[in-house]
């Protein structure tokens, strides 16, 4: 929380400049797990989950469908690597690679290639 607090504070007091972007920004901590959004307004706010960039609104019908708050990671994790597939599938500047990362009690863990084929 202090993380995505002093983030919003920097967008916030300086306007866009130089720093044009929305900020995802999680952790885990004695109460649990956090995913903070932070606008490029600097506005803090906490989520269960969250799309953002030009891809969003197609992540967001598979998030909005198929996401369950209180679910596992592994269950969580295969959505996310469809929401941003069909991103790609249906919006050109999404790019057309993904890459999933998890946060959990035991640390930061970037999934290869190979097990996102794997869970997709």
């Amino acid at each position: 929380r202090a993380s995505a607090r002093l983030a919003a504070n920097i967008l916030h007091a300086y306007g866009l400049l130089p720093y044009i972007a929305n900020l995802l920004i999680g952790g885990s901590d004695a109460s649990g797990s956090k995913l903070f959004f932070v606008d490029i307004d600097g506005a803090l706010t906490e989520e269960t989950m969250v799309a953002t960039g030009s891809g969003s609104p197609v992540a967001y019908g598979v998030l909005e469908t198929e996401f369950k708050e209180g679910m596992s990671i592994e269950e969580a994790l295969p959505i996310a690597i469809k929401a941003v597939q069909t991103a790609i599938k249906r919006d050109i500047a999404t790019g057309n690679e993904v890459m999933v990362a998890a946060i959990t009690s035991k640390g930061y863990r970037e999934l290869s290639p190979e097990e996102i084929k794997k869970l997709a």
